[in-house]
């Protein structure tokens, strides 16, 4: 099945999470939307998709909690090596969880609450690379169904 989008986009994205089934869910549903998808599995891989000879990426979509290095974690490392990034975390605790789980840093960053939908996966990442590198919003993309 697949969602009709209204834009298109073009920049490329990282996708981190330790889980296969959001990777993939988040990879198809941002390659529709004709965004240039990257994906990792862990801190390590991901950082290696941001060496000096490969493709720009222009956002980072990174679970907060995973097994190794945490999301947080992650970007602050992307920040000091690509400034311009785009850092979006996601993650299935609550924000009171997340919190507790990896400090009061997390807040600094835009953040996506699992489960989430197609379209406001999309909506997303185009609102967080039309805005400020550092901008820190908050989205629910909890439906009902």
């Amino acid at each position: 099945m697949t969602e009709p989008f209204s834009e298109t986009g073009s920049e490329a994205i990282v996708v981190v999470d330790d889980q296969a089934v959001v990777l993939e869910f988040c990879r198809t549903t941002l390659e529709r939307a004709g965004f240039t998808v990257f994906t990792a599995s862990n801190g390590e891989q991901a950082l290696s998709l941001f060496e000096p000879n490969r493709s720009p990426i222009d956002l980072a979509l990174i679970d907060v909690v995973m097994p190794g290095m945490s999301g947080v974690e992650l970007a602050k490392r992307l920040e000091r090596l690509n400034t311009a990034v785009r850092i979006v975390l996601m993650s299935g605790y609550s924000p009171d969880e997340v919190k507790r789980v990896v400090g009061e840093s997390a807040s600094r960053y835009r953040s996506m609450w699992k489960p989430f939908e197609a379209r406001t996966l999309v909506r997303m990442i185009k609102n967080a690379l039309d805005g400020e590198p550092r901008k820190s919003v908050a989205v629910s993309g909890r439906a009902g169904s």
